[in-house]
């Protein structure tokens, strides 16, 4: 008898649940909002951007691995799909650049007869979904004579907070010593859709060169690099770091050098300059460097449209 009831309750149940979403689905609204969300499933798949983080990661990983006959050509290539995939979703917690504009003027410094750098890095910041990270100013430890001067950074609303002279520790990096400073952006960031920022410092090499490094640190919306040089400075040589996106170099003489990226760049993608009086290599002081009679007609190591020979080696490594 026990059973006939639980039967009976459970068919009752369904009949009033039926009726209730029989009489539903008649109704436009009901219709309407089944379309949307068989099309955010099926068509946009907008869902997949809002799960959490795990259930990304596990979507990803099922989605994105390796065949079979991969892993029997190398059977760690998981491992680096992984990578990649991790990469990926570490997006959301860094900030990321655009307007990215470096711009130099190289010349001699009269009071310590050395050859100085005088520029800016200018860039729109964007926050991460938890708001923004610090930012790191600095140079590398052979440049004890570099100064950074200052860090603008101003808000949408026209606010801006100056950090004059900020000061430069050393920090070991992936093997190499740093002189840099930290830039805490959470309370002036706070509640802003992006910040500008802007970096100004100068530069020392030694008595007669200089070599001057950009590199980006966090993902960059594309980049524009200017060096000009004064007095009797020239433009010797440069090489750009940048892979899986075009890059453009305009120099129409040995003076200035234009360098522009307009696609996405990753983190330690960069270029460096080398800038120098011309000297005589062949010079009898026994230091081997000899400036040149500014009045003579320079000698270049090689013209701004060809590339510097380099001698093959007589067993090339292999890759």
């Amino acid at each position: 008898m026990k059973v006939v009831l639980d039967t009976v309750e459970a068919i009752g149940v369904s009949v009033v649940v039926a009726s209730i979403f029989t009489y539903a689905s008649g109704t436009s609204e009901f219709i309407s909002r089944i379309r949307a969300l068989l099309q955010d499933i099926v068509v946009s798949r907008d869902f997949l951007g809002n799960i959490d983080s795990a259930s990304k990661l596990e979507a990803l990983s099922a989605l994105l691995k390796p065949s079979s006959e991969e892993r029997n050509i190398y059977s760690n290539i998981e491992d680096y799909y992984n990578y990649y995939i991790t990469q990926a979703l570490d997006i959301s917690r860094k900030c990321v650049r655009s307007n990215y504009a470096v711009r130099y003027r190289t010349y001699v410094d009269a009071a310590s007869g050395r050859v100085a750098a005088e520029g800016s890095y200018c860039y729109r910041l964007y926050p991460t979904v938890d708001g923004y990270n610090d930012i790191q100013v600095g140079f590398t430890e052979e440049t004890e004579r570099s100064v950074c001067h200052a860090v603008h950074v101003s808000t949408p609303n026209g606010d801006r907070k100056s950090f004059d002279r900020p000061a430069l520790a050393a920090i070991a990096k992936g093997g190499d010593q740093y002189r840099l400073a930290t830039i805490d952006l959470k309370d002036i960031g706070k509640g802003a859709s992006h910040l500008d920022i802007e970096i100004r410092v100068t530069e020392y090499g030694s008595d007669h060169w200089l070599l001057l490094q950009f590199q980006a640190l966090q993902p960059t919306d594309g980049f524009s690099f200017h060096l000009r040089c004064e007095d009797r400075l020239e433009i010797r040589d440069h090489d750009i770091f940048v892979f899986g996106a075009n890059y453009f170099v305009d120099r129409a003489d040995y003076k200035e050098i234009s360098i522009s990226c307009n696609q996405w760049i990753n983190e330690g993608s960069g270029l460096v300059v080398l800038v120098s009086i011309p000297h005589d290599l062949g010079a009898s002081n026994g230091t081997g460097f000899k400036h040149e009679d500014p009045d003579l007609t320079i000698r270049p190591l090689h013209p701004p449209d060809t590339a510097p020979i380099t001698p093959e080696p007589q067993n090339p490594p292999t890759a």
